[in-house]
């Protein structure tokens, strides 16, 4: 197998790997995030109109290419990208998603080293 082949094979390109469809991923997050109100929030961030907001909630539209682009610059965009992501076994994703958890628990680690500085001081 060549560098590129296999390349691709760990893309996430397979035709025989199994899909989420935009509108579905959309929907649940939207759902989770925004349990009222659902279709102003979604439309706000994706930058659309309320009705096709409610469109994609009912499944008779679903997103297109700039509307996705914009959730994924929001602040939902990081949600709805592990939503789309969820079971891809591709090896850029799962470091991706291993940086991120390492970030995290560095800054919850920094938060707890100042919260032991202080109680110190006051010792």
């Amino acid at each position: 197998m060549t560098a590129q082949s296999s390349f691709f094979a760990d893309s996430g390109f397979s035709k025989s790997r199994k899909r989420i469809p935009p509108v579905e991923a959309v929907c649940s997050i939207a759902r989770r995030l925004w349990p009222s109100k659902t279709a102003i929030n979604l439309a706000s961030r994706a930058e659309i109109s309320e009705r096709a907001a409610k469109l994609w909630l009912e499944g008779r539209t679903e997103p297109g290419a700039d509307a996705l682009v914009n959730l994924l610059r929001s602040d939902a965009g990081f949600d709805l990208l592990q939503e789309i992501m969820a079971g891809s076994g591709t090896r850029w994703w799962k470091e991706f998603r291993r940086g991120v958890h390492i970030a995290e628990l560095e800054a919850k680690q920094e938060f707890l080293r100042k919260q032991l500085d202080a109680l110190k001081e006051e010792m």
